[in-house]
């Protein structure tokens, strides 16, 4: 830390000086007693060599902690804290921090200095770099020179004619063929050196004009503070900054071997950020808390009812218009690990976990150590807890669409902390099965994890009658009738939970029914997740069983009308 401001202005001691000269003895006693006396200090301005020592990081920012000593005389400062990024938000800026001695802090804003005040400092280090090369270059053509005047110095007629008799011929043509090599290969240096000199000019110039041009891309906080007594401590500089997120991960590794399956849920944060500012060595912590959605759920505007005024002149009905805003959506985290996920991975290798601190509404994950993540060099995957679950196991199949019946862990979810919707990467009996989309769930919610074909199970999907008539003396409605039939196979050496999905048509119009038919399989459940039409048939199946399913409707609208095709919708 350096200072400056801290002497007394040349004003005041030269006012002392002019009343020492005017003084009698008696204001010349007086005089001296002040000129003795310890002098106020006056405001000064303190650069703090600061340094990020923890990072708390949420959905939709971050925020960072900046610690720095600090060793103030009493009276009045600006503390200077430099290298904070662009992406900071002034508003956030919080100082805090403990020390020997009083200080109060009086306001804390950031700002960007001046082009000439705070250059750029990786240009600075750059344009250093290069003028120390052709430094260094100038040395290489200076001592090429010598070498060059060492070479003809060999050919001067004073070393051709030394001794008595001079050199003879053969002597004298092998030093003048050392002197040429030599003197060549001078040049050739010189030409080299005196080229990359050239080139350097040219980026030392480029250098140059960036840093007069280029504003700079750092913010410096400062901070007005008042120390009633000498200060000596350390403080911490708090803010917030946009560029920064975590997303959940899972990974889900499912085990079939035992007597029973086994369901490892292990959760992982991949944590990103684009501050501009490498976070080194740091104390990373992640957080539920969604910083950027705001204080207040969004205002509900009025529901408008009104005539549509028609374009071609034809009236029209009622219109229903609605000015509203999303509401967000519903906050979620992974669960804690417990003392049963602790017991079952003892004895091998195994991730540092965070340490969970759960409060009312939201969950904070502190990872152990130190922990480096370094502005735009993608994500960082940190784990974050774990748990083991005993699931029910489900073969599920769409038939109508896909014949392949696909095994699923079925659980609730029985956390602390709510699962947040993110990717899961999913392992069979220690084999990757691909990566799906997890859904967000709360505590007893039903968690559903896909784990890919159950090629075990076999499935057929027939269609057995499709026809169109009409019905009553004068043909009053017309009809359509439609069956299935599917089987199912379990060729496993255990028993199986079975799931087979399929639909019946919903009407949307009251002319036109839907009529259940006779002698068909009625479903386990209808509606099935609140989707209309969409039914549902659950058995278990054991060891080499077969099950079958007969599923039809029939359609019935007036005779003078026209359906259109049956279409799906979800």
């Amino acid at each position: 830390m350096s200072s400056k401001g801290l002497i007394p202005s040349q004003g005041l001691i030269v006012q002392r000086l002019s009343l020492l000269r005017a003084a009698t003895p008696s204001r010349l006693a007086i005089a001296a007693i002040l000129a003795i006396a310890p002098l106020p200090a006056l405001g000064a301005e303190f650069e703090a060599a600061s340094r990020i020592d923890a990072v708390t990081v949420f959905p939709d920012g971050a925020s960072v902690t900046r610690r720095f000593v600090v060793d103030l005389p009493a009276g009045e400062h600006t503390l200077i804290v430099n290298e904070l990024p662009v992406a900071a938000d002034p508003g956030s800026l919080r100082v805090a921090g403990a020390g020997e001695g009083r200080l109060t802090v009086g306001s804390v804003d950031a700002r960007q200095p001046r082009v000439t005040e705070r250059p750029d400092p990786e240009r600075l280090r750059r344009l250093e770099t290069l003028r120390d090369e052709r430094l260094s270059l100038d040395d290489r053509i200076s001592a090429e020179r010598v070498r060059k005047r060492a070479a003809e110095a060999l050919t001067a007629p004073g070393t051709l004619s030394a001794g008595e008799r001079g050199l003879n011929v053969g002597e004298a043509r092998l030093a003048m063929a050392a002197a040429l090599e030599e003197t060549l290969a001078a040049d050739r240096a010189i030409r080299e050196a005196e080229r990359r000199q050239r080139a350097l000019d040219r980026e030392i110039a480029e250098v140059e004009a960036g840093l007069r041009a280029q504003p700079p891309r750092r913010l410096e906080a400062r901070v007005a503070v008042e120390a009633s007594a000498p200060f000596r401590g350390e403080l911490t500089l708090t803010y917030s900054v946009r560029g920064a997120r975590w997303s959940p991960a899972y990974d889900a590794r499912l085990s079939t071997s035992g007597p029973k399956p086994a369901l490892e849920l292990v959760r992982r944060a991949e944590v990103t950020q684009q501050t501009g500012e490498d976070w080194s060595d740091v104390a990373l912590t992640v957080s539920t808390v969604r910083v950027a959605r705001g204080g207040s759920a969004p205002r509900l505007g009025s529901l408008i009812v009104r005539f549509d005024e028609p374009r071609g002149g034809v009236g029209g009905g009622a219109m229903l218009e609605s000015r509203t805003e999303p509401s967000p959506r519903a906050l979620a985290a992974p669960a804690p690990i417990t003392a049963q996920d602790q017991a079952l991975r003892r004895g091998r290798v195994q991730e540092a976990e965070a340490e969970v601190d759960m409060s009312g509404f939201q969950a904070s994950f502190a990872i152990p150590g130190r922990s480096s993540v370094a502005s735009g060099d993608g994500s960082r995957a940190l784990r974050i807890g774990s748990s083991a679950i005993e699931p029910e196991l489900v073969s599920r199949a769409v038939p109508s669409v896909d014949p392949t019946a696909y095994l699923e862990a079925q659980f609730r979810h029985a956390g602390d902390v709510p699962l947040m919707a993110g990717r899961i990467a999913v392992y069979r009996d220690g084999i990757f099965a691909g990566r799906h989309q997890l859904a967000a769930a709360t505590r007893d919610d039903l968690v559903t994890v896909g784990f890919g074909p159950d090629d075990l199970v076999r499935i057929e999907h027939q269609i057995l009658r499709r026809t169109d008539g009409s019905s009553g003396i004068i043909s009053t409605s017309k009809t359509e009738e439609h069956t299935f039939r599917m089987a199912v196979r379990n060729g496993a050496r255990s028993a199986r939970r079975v799931v087979i999905e399929d639909r019946i048509p919903v009407s949307e119009v009251q002319d036109i029914t839907v009529e259940p038919l006779s002698g068909m399989t009625p479903p386990t459940a209808r509606d099935v997740r609140n989707r209309r039409g969409i039914v549902e048939w659950s058995f278990d199946l054991p060891a080499g069983g077969f099950n079958e399913i007969r599923h039809g409707w029939r359609l019935r609208w007036p005779s003078d009308r026209q359906i259109r095709p049956v279409q799906g919708r979800s």
